[in-house]
C-alpha cells in the first residue's frame, strides 16, 4: 500500500456523516432492522456478496428498531406522491427520477458511518494517488428489455456512467455541459477506461479525498450504456438493475413497478409490486393513509401527526434527522443582493425558530452554509451562539440588520423589492412555501419599506427549469447534502460549481474550496473548511440557510422492516428500495 493511499484511507476513514439511518422516534413496536450488511470501512474493499434482508437485528445501534414479527413475502407497497417523476435522464435530472425506483448506485453509504460500501462496484483499490481501479460485481443482470435483453451490467456501463455524469458527452449529445448537475461529485476525473469486462480504471487530474464518496450522491444512479440512443421520453423502455422494473407509467397519474426476478441481491425484494400514485394535496394523502390506501406517509406537519394519532393509533411513527436542509437563496444577479450587507441583514433578521416550528414543530436542527451534519461543519451548539441564529439575541441582531441596510443605502428596506420563487407540492415542498410566506411576513415587520412578492410555480418542472437557468431573484428550496463536505462546498459556492444557482463568485472562496478538495490530511482539510464557514458568516453570506428538515413518517402496522440505505429516514433516496420491507404475518 503506498503512502498516498494510506493518507487517503485516513481521510475517508474519518467520514462519520449523514447518520440519518438512526431512528430516534417513538412507536417502534413491531418494526425490524434489516438490510444489506456487506460493507467496508476503507477505500480498498474485498469482494463481498450482498446479503439478503433477514429478520436478524444485526449490530445494535442506539435508537434503531429491532425485529418483531415474521417476514411475509408478497403484496404491494403503495405511496402517495406529488407528481410522477418529472425528469427521466438520471444524469441531468435536478432531483427525483424514475431511475431511483428501477436501478442502483455503484456504491452505497454505510448507514452508520457514511463511508462507501460495495454494491454494483464490489471492490476497489488505489494503486497510486491519481488512479482508482473499480471492479464491477459479476452477475448483475439488467432488466429484460431491448436492446439490453437481460445482459450483465459491466465495465463498459460503469465507464459510460462516470464519463457522462461529469458531462464529457454533452457536446456529442447537443447538450449544455451545465445540464450535468452532478459533475462536481466526481470532480478531478481526467479519463475513465474499461480495462476488461469487469474492471474500470479511473485516471485523476489530481489526488482526491472525495472521488469514491461521489458515487454515494443520491442522484448518481446507474443507467446502462445505450440509454442515450433509446432516449428518455418513454420510461417503459428503461432497463435498470434494481429490485423493481417499470410496469406502468402514466404521467401525472401513476407509476408502478413489479418485482425483478433476476435481482442480484438474494431474497429481495419482499414486496411483489411498488405503486406510486399522484395525490393532489397533503390532506388527500393523509386521508388515503388513514383509509389504508398507502403504506407510508412522510413529511408530516404537527397537525398531521395529531390527526394520524387520533385516527390510526396503531400506525408506526418515526422521526429522524435527515440530510435535507432548507434555505432561501438570493441571486447575486439581482441588484440589491450584490451587496453583502443586504444579504447579511436578511440573515440577521430571520427568526429561524418561527420558521422551523411553524411547519414541522420540534425536531428540526440549525444549519449554516455548510450542512451541520458534516463532522467538519459547525455543530448545533456553535451555531446557536452565532449572530442571527441565537434566539436570545434576536432583537439585537435585528437592530444590526436595520443598520446594515441603512449603510447600504436602503434605510428601512426602501428600494428593495424582489420575488421569492417557490415550488408547488406537499411535504417538504409545502415547507418551502410556508418558509417563504413566514419570511415575507418577518421582513415586512422588520423592514417596512421592503417589498417581498411570492412567485409560486405551477409545477416542479417549471421551477426546475428556472432553477437550472439561474433565472430567479430569490428561491425557497432545499438540498440533500452530498456525501463529502468539500464536494458540497464546490458544487454550491465555487464560481464554477454545477449547483451554484445564486451565481456567488469570490476568488478567496474558490481558493479555499479548491485546497480542501485536494487536501488529504483530515485536520488541515477541516481547518480550511472552518475558515470558509467563518468567511461565509462574516464576509460573504452566499445563501440564507434555514434549518435541517426533520424526517417524520408513519407506516401501516402490518409493515415490518428497516432499510439501512433508504426509506422514510433515508440517507438520500426519495423513495424506497422496498426489498428490506415486508408484510408481517
Amino acid at each position: 500500500m503506498t503512502s498516498s493511499h494510506s493518507k487517503l484511507s485516513s481521510t475517508v476513514g474519518r467520514r462519520r456523516l449523514l447518520r440519518s439511518g438512526v431512528v430516534i422516534g417513538v412507536g417502534l413496536a413491531g418494526t425490524a432492522l434489516v438490510g444489506c450488511s456487506a460493507s467496508t470501512s476503507k477505500p480498498s474493499a474485498t469482494a463481498q456478496a450482498p446479503q439478503p434482508a433477514s429478520t436478524a437485528a444485526g449490530p445494535e445501534h442506539a435508537g434503531a428498531p429491532v425485529v418483531k414479527g415474521t417476514p411475509k413475502n408478497g403484496g404491494t407497497w403503495t405511496e402517495a406522491v406529488t407528481e410522477t417523476s418529472p425528469q427521466q435522464d438520471m444524469h441531468t435530472a435536478l432531483a427525483q427520477s424514475i431511475w431511483h425506483g428501477l436501478s442502483e448506485r455503484a456504491l452505497n453509504p454505510d448507514p452508520w458511518t457514511g463511508e462507501p460500501r460495495p454494491n454494483i462496484v464490489e471492490s476497489w483499490e488505489l494503486p497510486d494517488s491519481t488512479h482508482f481501479v473499480l471492479r464491477v460485481r459479476r452477475g448483475v443482470k439488467l432488466h429484460d428489455k431491448p436492446p439490453w435483453s437481460g445482459r450483465e451490467f459491466d465495465a463498459e456501463d460503469l465507464a459510460f456512467n462516470i464519463n457522462r455524469i461529469v458531462g464529457n458527452t454533452a457536446a456529442a449529445e447537443g447538450l449544455q455541459k451545465s445540464a450535468f448537475q452532478r459533475a462536481d461529485s466526481l470532480a478531478g476525473m481526467e479519463k475513465v477506461d474499461a480495462v476488461d469486462k469487469y474492471t474500470v480504471r479511473v485516471t485523476m487530474a489530481r489526488p482526491s479525498s472525495a472521488f469514491l464518496l461521489g458515487f454515494l450522491e443520491w442522484r448518481n444512479v446507474m443507467m446502462p450504456k445505450g440509454i442515450v440512443e433509446v432516449g428518455f421520453k418513454d420510461p417503459m423502455k428503461f432497463a435498470g438493475m434494481g429490485a423493481f422494473q417499470v410496469a406502468e407509467y402514466i404521467p401525472g397519474v401513476r407509476e408502478a413497478f413489479t418485482k425483478f426476478p433476476g435481482y442480484f441481491r438474494a431474497g429481495e425484494p419482499h414486496f411483489d409490486k411498488l405503486v406510486r400514485t399522484v395525490v393532489p394535496d397533503q390532506a388527500a394523502a393523509l386521508a388515503g393513509f388513514i383509509s389504508k390506501q398507502f403504506s407510508v406517509l412522510s413529511g408530516l406537519t404537527p397537525q398531521d401527526e395529531k390527526t394520524v394519532r387520533a385516527a390510526r393509533p396503531d400506525s408506526l411513527s418515526y422521526a429522524t434527522p435527515t440530510n435535507s436542509w432548507l434555505y432561501l437563496w438570493p441571486s447575486a444577479k439581482f441588484a440589491a443582493f450584490k451587496d453583502f450587507r443586504v444579504r447579511k441583514a436578511l440573515q440577521l433578521a430571520i427568526d429561524y425558530q418561527e420558521l422551523g416550528d411553524g411547519y414541522y414543530g420540534p425536531g428540526w436542527a440549525y444549519t449554516d452554509a455548510l450542512f451541520s451534519g458534516y463532522p467538519e461543519a459547525w455543530n448545533q451548539d456553535k451555531l446557536k451562539t452565532q449572530p442571527g441564529f441565537n434566539p436570545s439575541t434576536k432583537a439585537k441582531d435585528r437592530d444590526e440588520a436595520v443598520k446594515l441596510l441603512a449603510a447600504a443605502g436602503h434605510s428601512n428596506g426602501e428600494g428593495i423589492a424582489f420575488e421569492i420563487m417557490t415550488p408547488t407540492g406537499v411535504g417538504v415542498f409545502g415547507a418551502h412555501n410556508q418558509n417563504a410566506l413566514r419570511f415575507q411576513a418577518q421582513m415586512q415587520k422588520v423592514f417596512a419599506g421592503m417589498r417581498v412578492v411570492m412567485k409560486q410555480m405551477p409545477d416542479r418542472a417549471a421551477f426546475a427549469n428556472l432553477q437550472a437557468a439561474k433565472n430567479f431573484e430569490m428561491m425557497s428550496y432545499s438540498s440533500r447534502a452530498q456525501p463529502d463536505i468539500a464536494t458540497e462546498a464546490y458544487s454550491l459556492y465555487h464560481s464554477k460549481g454545477a449547483r451554484n444557482y445564486g451565481v456567488f463568485a469570490n476568488a478567496e472562496a474558490d481558493s479555499l474550496i479548491e485546497k480542501a478538495t485536494v487536501e488529504l490530511n483530515a485536520n488541515a482539510r477541516k481547518e480550511l473548511l472552518a475558515t470558509f464557514q467563518q468567511k461565509c458568516q462574516s464576509e460573504w453570506q452566499p445563501i440564507l440557510p434555514l434549518y435541517v428538515e426533520p424526517g417524520k413518517a408513519v407506516l401501516q402496522p402490518g409493515i415490518g422492516g428497516y432499510d439501512q440505505v433508504v426509506g422514510p429516514w433515508s440517507t438520500g433516496l426519495p423513495f424506497h428500495r422496498t426489498g428490506a420491507f415486508f408484510n408481517v404475518a
